[in-house]
């Protein structure tokens, strides 16, 4: 596998995670940043009219440490064994195919709200 990024301009200030298709998505009403279910996780992103969001997807062992801990640690469902990142308006922004039906999903972002810059990484 490979280190993925991506620098979107992204409509709705978020984007979505995911390991299957038709999932309903959490909504963030408590501006906490990252909001998630089993089957999604929602993740601020900065606002379309401020710049692009640079988003990194990879496995946790390709990534370099990360100076401070994950913002968000959890597990995702990935049935299919993919997961997608995706937008309301960009049905794929990034993809990486995982070993598992259930995925490790760890994100940090350069601010709570709003980022610039976003790191997914799996496993």
């Amino acid at each position: 596998m490979t280190v993925k990024k991506a620098s979107v301009l992204l409509d709705y200030c978020s984007f979505y995670i995911s390991g299957i298709d038709g999932v309903r998505i959490p909504l963030d009403h408590d501006l906490r940043g990252v909001v998630s279910t089993e089957d999604c996780i929602n993740v601020s992103a900065l606002p379309w009219n401020e710049g692009e969001t640079t988003v990194t997807l990879a496995r946790f062992e390709e990534l370099q440490p990360q100076a401070v801990p994950p913002r968000f640690d959890g597990t995702l469902n990935t049935p299919d064994y993919r997961v997608d990142l995706f937008d309301a308006n960009i049905p794929e922004i990034l993809f990486m195919d995982v070993p598992s039906t259930r995925t490790r999903v760890r994100i940090w972002m350069n601010r709570p709200l709003h980022p610039d810059n976003v790191i997914v990484a799996l496993g």
